[in-house]
């Protein structure tokens, strides 16, 4: 038998470590690749765990600054319950559903990471509802008309009927409202039950705002920022069935006779 060389042994003895090497990669690369499919496989049972449990649901949903719709109504307008699925509902997408919204100027929402959605609506200012046809438009302070679905009907009456204005008056007072919308706060137009055209002989654009409570106010469409005294008025106001005259230039509300405007009151009743 001939010998080996050694050069011969050498060869084998380095042929067989790389094969030792190349079979303790395989062996890690193998380990490697059980671990990353435990870690998917996991990974992909803890996402169907929490997505078929109550745990990826809302939590917690509460809105502020909406005036004329509900909460519950703000929700379905942004699409979110307390059945959706929180981490498939991103904050952009609610605040574009209600900024598309005729009656909603701006919405923000902010998400907390406990499945809590906070809703931030700012309303359009609405001055009244008109009926038009036996139609109700609720009337926004850019003059804008938006017709009235059936469902919220309860909601447009909270707001002054406005009665008996032409286009042009109506554009007046829409503007007259715009002009102070920032500081009018929502909760007096809720306490007025009609406002109607008003001409005096000194003034032949004025409005009479009747008041739920039984109070008449009497001023100039550029009065209406007055307006947001009348609560602090009616802490000193003596006697019901009041009349109050809006002064614009000193933004202040007077006691006056009811006895000076009834006889144009007769004259409209009659025409």
């Amino acid at each position: 038998m001939e010998g080996i060389s050694k050069e011969e042994l050498l060869y084998d003895e380095r042929a067989e470590r790389l094969r030792q090497i190349r079979a303790q990669r395989q062996r890690k690369m193998r380990k490697r690749r059980r671990f990353r499919r435990f870690i998917f496989l996991t990974l992909l049972a803890m996402v169907c765990f929490y997505f078929f449990s109550d745990l990826s649901k809302v939590r917690s949903l509460s809105v502020e600054g909406n005036y004329f719709y509900s909460d519950e109504e703000i929700y379905e307008i942004a699409g979110v319950n307390y059945e959706t699925r929180y981490l498939l509902k991103p904050a952009f997408l609610m605040e574009n559903a209600l900024q598309n919204n005729q009656l909603i100027e701006s919405a923000e929402v902010e998400k907390g990471l406990d499945g809590v959605i906070h809703i931030q609506v700012k309303e359009k200012l609405v001055v009244g509802y008109i009926i038009k046809d036996d139609q109700y438009y609720l009337l926004d302070s850019e003059g804008k008309q938006i017709k009235v679905s059936d469902k919220d009907l309860s909601s447009v009456k909270r707001y002054p009927l406005l009665s008996g204005f032409n286009d042009d008056q109506l554009d007046a007072l829409t503007n007259a409202f715009d002009t102070v919308k920032d500081k009018i706060n929502k909760n007096v137009l809720f306490r007025i039950s009609e406002i109607l055209p008003y001409e005096t002989s000194f003034n032949a654009n004025m409005m009479r705002v009747v008041m739920r409570d039984g109070n008449t106010l009497y001023g100039s469409y550029d009065s209406v920022g007055v307006l947001q005294i009348y609560e602090n008025v009616l802490t000193k106001l003596q006697g019901n069935n009041v009349c109050l005259y809006m002064d614009e230039e000193n933004g202040a509300m007077s006691k006056i006779s009811c006895d000076e405007f009834a006889a144009s009151d007769s004259k409209d009743e009659d025409s």
